[in-house]
């Protein structure tokens, strides 16, 4: 089974392995809710834990002196935690051995997205480059691989025959192991599916699928000859599932195991019999509560993961990753729903240790020896006639102290404040006081912070380092100061680093930090370009929009020139009026020029006329003028 983040149950349910983000293995014995190993595979991985898994292997002896040998020395089962990194290896751990046993180099151009182990079959992965890898483990090479499509992996399952495989990434691919082929493929999920579980029942044999965002598991009938494609059974539950486990019981019915993203607990029984229509509910689901005093308020305990044993019994891990516990239920199928109380094991934690740790009243009589934290060397003992005339008034002693900027008015103050970091950050580290911790180390002046890391003693590195891996997971403002204290503690103390038989523990979760966050590098960066892409259209549509505004106007008004005045009226008259108006204007135009035509020569007639009267007067006119002067 592919499992879901990098924690999963041996198949025997005896250890728990889980792998985060500060590149830590840590294995748990179910039996006793120990702690039993811790180990940092960072170094090995040169990349944080994609996907995880469990892998027994049996030692088979071939003679008696190997037989006796393997009895005394080696157990005949192994378990053996696979890891796939994000950089394409697979690296085995040996729990009995505590250390790294093999490295499998490669075969994948991106991250180990899925992996399962068959003890007919071997060892499977899928990596980012959509490529199916089978192992061969004796030779620590590989066997074969294949290209299982254009999606990418992110489920797989060796079937119980061990001649097939099936694998997911929205679409089920079932497989042929001896040639490579697929025999068919199944649809039902929208989303990439994240779990896979096979089971096999007498001749028959079944797939269950859950997938990321959808509230309900597929049951899918294995079948070669019928070649269905679509499922056979679905099992409705109120969240996603992240972790599914099935066994058969006596009677040929399956129990399925889903464990919810919320913590919830469903139980399922399923009767294989052709296809069911209707979803199946859940028999029983459990809910785990923390006991509660009179001033406390009843809160859940979440479920991490969940297996089926063997006498098919509940095994669940709840709480979380810091305080895990292991409980081993028998079902009861009286009660659909059942409420577990159990007590908070970091609330009792946390009163064995005040119980432990009181705090006790300090001797003030008698000669009393102060010490400096993280001073060797015994100052001068304390005179009482002289302490109370040179005693230093409060005000003055809490200003020697005070880390705020106005204070600093010299160098001298300078060189105080210095000094009292380096005071308050020891008192910090030792005592784990949060307040003391955050006012000196969230300081962003760069000269400040060099100055307090080259006076801090070497003793105190360690404990720095944890407080500064600490910041690094959170959020982004504490993390950029973490980087300035971390650049000035390697650049002051490194040889005190290199030296430093353990600090491959203590810098280890900081590069598993620092790789994890590296790896969203791309795709913060494809986000990056697609939000400027789209406001960037969004701004030039705007932009667009704001400029057809100013510069298209929505009316146009035009003077017309003194001269085309009487034209433009008579054609608006006239275009006003109908044909037939049209045509009684028009002969009443040319009477009118007929008229005015007559009127032109009557005119003229009249104008000739007057001119030849005048002509004949004045004929008239000169005769009388001869006539006088012939009398005179």
């Amino acid at each position: 089974m592919a499992n879901i983040g990098c924690s999963a149950f041996s198949r025997d349910g005896q250890y728990l392995a889980y792998c985060g983000n500060d590149g830590k293995l840590k294995i748990w014995e179910t039996a006793t809710s120990r702690l039993k190993q811790e180990y940092v595979p960072n170094l090995h991985l040169a990349s944080p834990c994609s996907v995880l898994g469990w892998i027994t292997t049996c030692r088979r002896p071939t003679s008696k002196k190997r037989k006796k040998r393997s009895i005394s020395e080696d157990p005949e089962d192994k378990e053996i935690v696979a890891m796939g990194s994000l950089n394409g290896n697979v690296t085995l751990y040996d729990v009995a051995a505590g250390s790294v046993s093999k490295q499998l180099q490669y075969d994948h151009s991106g991250a180990v997205t899925a992996l399962t182990w068959s003890e007919t079959s071997g060892l499977f992965t899928a990596g980012h480059d959509q490529k199916l890898v089978e192992w061969n483990m004796k030779e620590n090479c590989i066997k074969c691989k294949w290209k299982s499509g254009k999606g990418k992996i992110t489920a797989l399952s060796v079937l119980p025959d061990g001649k097939s495989l099936i694998s997911a990434d929205k679409i089920i691919k079932w497989w042929n192991l001896s040639t490579k082929q697929m025999i068919t493929s199944f649809t039902g999920h929208a989303t990439q599916v994240v779990s896979l579980n096979s089971i096999r029942i007498d001749n028959s044999q079944y797939a269950i699928s859950a997938a990321t965002g959808e509230g309900y598991l597929n049951v899918w009938s294995l079948n070669e000859e019928k070649k269905e494609k679509h499922a056979v059974a679905t099992l409705t539950m109120q969240d996603e599932a992240v972790c599914v486990s099935v066994r058969v019981v006596d009677n040929c019915q399956i129990m399925v195991l889903a464990i919810t993203r919320s913590g919830h607990t469903h139980l399922y029984k399923y009767q294989p019999n052709g296809h069911c229509s209707k979803p199946i509910k859940p028999s029983i689901s459990i809910l785990i509560a923390s006991d509660a005093s009179q001033k406390d308020l009843v809160q859940q305990v979440p479920v991490l993961l969940g297996q089926l044993t063997e006498d098919a019994k509940l095994l669940l891990a709840y709480g979380s990753y810091l305080n895990l516990t292991f409980e081993k239920l028998t079902p009861d199928f009286s009660d659909k729903v059942q409420c577990l109380v159990r007590s908070d094991v970091r609330k009792s934690r946390e009163r064995r240790e005040g119980a432990i740790t009181k705090v006790k009243v300090p001797e003030t009589e008698g000669n009393v020896e102060y010490l400096l934290p993280g001073t060797t060397t015994k100052p001068m003992k304390r005179n009482r006639s002289t302490a109370s005339g040179s005693q230093l008034p409060m005000k003055t002693r809490l200003e020697n102290l005070s880390l705020n900027e106005d204070t600093i008015t010299s160098g001298n103050t300078l060189g105080k404040k210095e000094k009292n970091m380096v005071q308050l950050l020891m008192q910090g580290l030792h005592s784990k006081d949060d307040k003391i911790l955050k006012s000196v180390l969230m300081i962003k002046k760069e000269n400040l912070i060099k100055s307090t890391i080259v006076k801090l003693p070497v003793q105190e590195i360690t404990p720095l380092l944890h407080e500064l891996t600490t910041m690094l997971q959170g959020k982004t403002y504490p993390t950029k100061i973490a980087v300035m204290w971390l650049k000035a503690l390697v650049a002051t103390h490194a040889a005190q680093l290199l030296s430093h038989p353990e600090i491959g523990e203590s810098l280890s979760p900081i590069l598993g930090v620092v790789d994890a966050k590296i790896t969203l590098l791309t795709e913060l960066s494809r986000l990056k370009g697609r939000v400027s892409l789209i406001t960037g259209q969004i701004a030039r549509a705007n932009e667009k929009q704001d400029k057809n505004v100013t510069e298209d106007s929505l009316l146009v008004y035009q003077e017309p020139d003194s001269s085309d005045e009487d034209t433009d009226v008579d054609e608006v008259e006239m275009g006003s009026e109908s044909d037939e108006n049209w045509e009684e204007i028009s002969e009443l135009d040319e009477e009118e020029e007929a008229n005015e035509g007559r009127d032109v020569v009557e005119n003229e007639r009249l104008d000739n006329n007057s001119e030849n009267e005048n002509i004949e007067n004045g004929d008239n006119d000169d005769e009388d003028d001869d006539d006088v002067s012939m009398s005179s």
